[in-house]
């Protein structure tokens, strides 16, 4: 018994599997030891964080968390916890409210004298800085000595937007991330990319920060990342939309106000921040950083296309995750400050930019010709290796700062834009497409009865498809179009969407065809495209003949289209689908997109 114990074991340990884990491998990291240690507390402590009690290598699941942020919120008077949504999985996605005036109503926080922020972690969920940085931060507001930041704003906070991705978690969530220990995964249960859903809405958890946004009308919206790719010095990078959007004046305002504030009080503790970063030649940054112009499927563009003040945090994954966390705080701490020092100033920009003029609007940005200039980037050495395995070259990364001068790619020049009409007329058997429109906060009117209008209308003369789904959705590519006026008939529910509104600008990126995140390129009109009625040869022959000899225009266009197109004249088929297509029997709504502009 005791020899086939023993040669049962042997067998089991040569059936395991090698166990790698990507933190072994990693690129050797800067040492650092930046004054933010400072802000973590005793393991003593009452109010010690789980992340606190791991030594900064852990995140706690969804249950420690929430049981956690609980407690907290039940020994505070400053603080409440909501339910902003339900996940896929059936998890509530939870938000904590902090008020120094216990006016916890949106109604109250709307229309409150002093700012409000919102802030959001685990949009992708093995990203989860946010969560353990908000968790510290509302602790020390709350039973420490920050109370006085509340004096300056108010403060929504979701420490878990993608709740199913986060509980997805293992040691092998993301395998370019120096920690924490177990890390979540980036998409949710079914599959979906929450930081790509801002215009299209088919996630749980963007249908939830919409309606917080639409409700509580935040005066800043900062969403906490975690960077994939090459390495660098900077610990804390973030960026907005600084060129090539919808809202200039907020654009100035960051960059004026808030950006020098925020990165003083990063270098002051000891963190390194930048901004947004990728490399030209995708490997390292010898070739330049690319500022690329991000459509409203993402959340700091969509945030600029509402005309809110919005934030992309991406601290470096290859940065330890005690140093990530550390310098999300001081982000968050004086992002507070800030605001409230210059909420006048926002709030000028803020209207301005709500209330400006909607003649032409851009839908696709380019790079420029020439780079803007060069900036000086604070690096990490790298060499090029030959592989042994496959003969090719990768870089690899050796741990030492460098300072190098690379060139700034802009990705800001308008390359398509479109004339803003005066509205936009959706029927109402296009529900979806309605609804998603009211969950987005645009305002509409709905007919109570039915109208007849003339309008503007796109066909689609040529078009592909993606040959894969994107996000869950058959996205329609390359495209032609025709416009011509006809005549609509609107039934009751049909809705009339004016563009004189705030959200005027995001009303054409949705309804516009030509727009990258439109819904008719997101594939919510796909059905036009099947044709449902034919006529067949039989009836063909007599009619094409009657027509000929009762039309000589239509004789010498035919006539034409043969002598030009031999392809169409050796084509029966091609041949009785034009003439077909010259009848009143052929199906006048095909490949007619259903948003009629009116001028």
């Amino acid at each position: 018994m005791k020899l086939l114990q023993s040669l049962l074991l042997t067998l089991l340990l040569f059936t395991i599997p090698t166990l790698i884990f990507a933190q072994d491998i990693m690129p050797p990291t800067i040492p650092w030891s930046g004054k933010s240690k400072s802000l973590l507390v005793d393991k003593s402590s009452l109010w010690v964080t789980p992340f606190e009690l791991s030594d900064g290598l852990e995140s706690p699941t969804y249950n420690q968390t929430m049981d956690w942020i609980k407690k907290l919120v039940a020994d505070s008077e400053y603080l409440e916890l909501v339910t902003a949504g339900i996940s896929e999985q059936g998890r509530p996605i939870q938000m904590v409210i902090a008020s120094l005036d216990q006016d916890f109503s949106a109604k109250g926080l709307s229309t409150s004298k002093k700012p409000l922020i919102l802030f959001q972690a685990g949009i992708h969920a093995g990203e989860i800085d946010g969560k353990d940085a908000g968790m510290m931060l509302l602790r020390d507001i709350s039973q420490g000595s920050k109370l006085s930041l509340l004096e300056q704003s108010n403060l929504l906070f979701i420490p878990i937007l993608n709740v199913d991705g986060h509980e997805r978690r293992s040691e092998y969530g993301r395998v370019n991330q120096r920690g924490p220990k177990e890390m979540g995964w980036r998409t949710n249960a079914v599959n979906l990319n929450l930081n790509r859903d801002y215009t299209k809405l088919e996630t749980a958890g963007i249908q939830a920060v919409t309606e917080v946004i639409n409700s509580y009308d935040p005066d800043l919206y900062i969403d906490i990342h975690v960077t994939d790719g090459a390495d660098y010095q900077y610990d804390i990078t973030y960026g907005y939309v600084a060129t090539g959007g919808y809202s200039p004046e907020i654009s100035n305002w960051l960059s004026t106000h808030f950006q020098p504030e925020v990165d003083q009080a990063l270098k002051d503790n000891g963190h390194i921040p930048g901004p947004l970063l990728f490399a030209a030649n995708g490997n390292d940054f010898s070739a330049g950083n690319v500022a690329f112009s991000f459509s409203p499927r993402f959340s700091h563009t969509y945030g600029d296309i509402k005309h809110i003040p919005s934030i992309l945090i991406e601290n470096h994954s290859l940065k330890p995750f005690e140093q990530r966390v550390l310098g999300t705080y001081v982000f968050l701490e004086q992002a507070i400050k800030s605001v409230g020092n210059h909420f006048e100033t926002l709030q000028k920009a803020v209207a301005a930019d709500s209330n400006q003029p909607k003649e032409s609007i851009p839908v696709k940005f380019k790079f420029r010709e020439i780079a803007a200039d060069s900036m000086e980037f604070l690096g990490v050495a790298s060499s090029k290796v030959k592989s042994e395995i496959t003969g090719a070259e990768y870089v690899k990364w050796e741990g030492k700062p460098i300072t190098q001068s690379v060139p700034s790619i802009f990705m800001d020049v308008p390359e398509l834009s479109v004339s803003v009409p005066k509205a936009y007329w959706v029927p109402v058997e296009w529900t979806e497409v309605i609804t998603k429109l009211k969950q987005h906060g645009i305002q509409m009117e709905t007919l109570s009865e039915a109208k007849e209008l003339r309008v503007e209308l796109s066909t689609v003369t040529s078009y592909s498809m993606g040959n894969q789904p994107y996000e869950g959705l058959m996205r329609v590519q390359r495209f032609e179009l025709d416009k011509t006026y006809r005549t609509m008939t609107l039934n009751p529910g049909s809705v009339r969407v004016g563009t004189g509104q705030a959200l005027g600008e995001l009303a054409v990126i949705l309804l516009e065809p030509e727009s990258v995140d439109s819904f008719f390129q997101w594939g919510y009109f796909n059905s036009i495209f099947s044709q449902t009625e034919y006529m067949e040869t039989y009836i063909m022959e007599p009619l094409i003949a009657k027509m000929l000899s009762e039309d000589a225009d239509l004789k010498k266009r035919f006539e034409e289209e043969k002598a030009t197109n031999l392809e169409f004249a050796k084509s029966p088929r091609q041949v009785y689908r034009w003439f077909y297509e010259q009848t009143p029997y052929f199906d006048q709504n095909w490949k007619v997109i259903p948003v009629g502009r009116e001028w």
